[in-house]
């Protein structure tokens, strides 16, 4: 057995069950997390008697295994529309949307696939945009992984609510709100679908948040339940699609793609990120993940291509330490001067 308790090691653990359905029940698992010897899981499936019995057969041989202390396993059920079928013009859906007017123009910020760098994109973007003298308002609609309060330096900010209005953290011209500074940052937000929808529109109506020129919102990955309800609900002025170069990201953004299409909400354009290496010492630029898989996208799908960020050191450091590399480095300012403006350019053809 290997040394490292990692998400294979659980699986394998698991596999050894000899139930009906398990192995059935083992693929619909949609997060698995090991840290410090305890064990959490998300499952897409219905609570019933025969997935509660699995579920705990997994926890009781999970427990039993001498590397690890404790095991939590959560049901959720997410629904997936037939988009096709439901999403046409006469949608009685698309004709009751949230009054969002004082929001000014409402930009999505999507990744088919996590690990792309997203959540720095949005930041950098909201921060660049908030520089330009516009106000800005940056949501965090990422609810299980809420990334912009330590981009920010807000990680240890608590939020105050007055009038039963929640109010947004400022930075200057931005303003920014997140449900992970509402809870510990170690602490797991683990929800079912209508609670991840609860939170979404408390994030957009219940937040005082005051007229802004342009609102950015840093989307969850992937193309669930939060995407769908948004594209729905909000008259955004345009979804942005973030990607890095390789082919295994390209599959989750074209999916991306195909789900702002079939909502009818316009694709303002991709970003490359993580597109090059620069040597620090000879200068060189090395393609790590590959090379121009984005760019090829945006010709095969007639989509703008709105730039390109490098894998920087210097980005990390600055998303670590709470200040966007926007906003503290001059190539930074200078990376994403090129990129609000061909946002800008795209927002002002609508």
């Amino acid at each position: 057995m290997p040394d490292l308790v990692n998400k294979e090691y659980v699986i394998d653990i698991i596999k050894k069950i000899n139930y009906p359905g398990n192995l059935d029940l083992i693929d619909r698992i949609e997060y698995l997390d090991v840290s410090r010897r305890n064990v959490k899981i998300i499952v897409n499936s219905e609570l019933t008697s025969k997935t509660e019995k699995l579920t705990k057969l997994w926890q009781s041989l999970i427990e039993k295994d001498g590397k690890i202390e404790g095991c939590s396993v959560i049901h959720t059920r997410h629904s997936v529309p037939n988009l096709k079928k439901n999403m046409s013009e006469k949608n009685t859906q698309f004709l009751n949307k949230y009054d969002l007017s004082h929001l000014g123009k409402i930009i999505f910020i999507a990744s088919g696939k996590g690990g792309v760098g997203k959540s720095t994109v949005s930041s950098n973007i909201a921060a660049q945009i908030a520089q330009m003298g516009f106000k800005v308002g940056l949501m965090d609609a990422d609810i299980y992984g809420p990334s912009q309060p330590r981009m920010l330096g807000l990680d240890r900010s608590k939020v105050q609510i007055i009038n039963k209005k929640i109010h947004p953290k400022k930075i200057g011209n931005l303003s920014m709100m997140s449900m992970g500074m509402l809870f510990p940052e170690h602490e797991a937000i683990i929800w079912r679908g209508p609670m991840l929808m609860k939170a979404i529109q408390q994030l957009l109506l219940e937040v005082a948040w005051d007229n802004q020129d342009y609102f950015i919102v840093d989307l969850p990955p992937g193309t669930g339940d939060i995407h769908i309800t948004l594209a729905q609900k909000v008259s955004a002025s345009g979804a942005i699609v973030v990607s890095t170069p390789q082919d295994i990201s390209l599959i989750d953004a074209k999916k991306a793609i195909a789900l702002y299409k079939k909502t009818d909400t316009r694709i303002l354009g991709l970003i490359e990120n993580m597109s090059y290496f620069e040597c620090s010492k000879c200068g060189e630029k090395h393609n790590i993940f590959s090379n121009g898989g984005v760019e090829k996208v945006t010709i095969s799908e007639n989509l703008p291509y709105l730039g390109s960020i490098p894998l920087s050191k210097k980005i990390m450091e600055c998303a670590e330490n709470g200040t966007p590399y926007a906003s503290k480095h001059p190539v930074g300012k200078t990376i994403f001067n090129e990129i609000v403006n061909n946002i800008f350019k795209e927002l002002n053809s609508l």
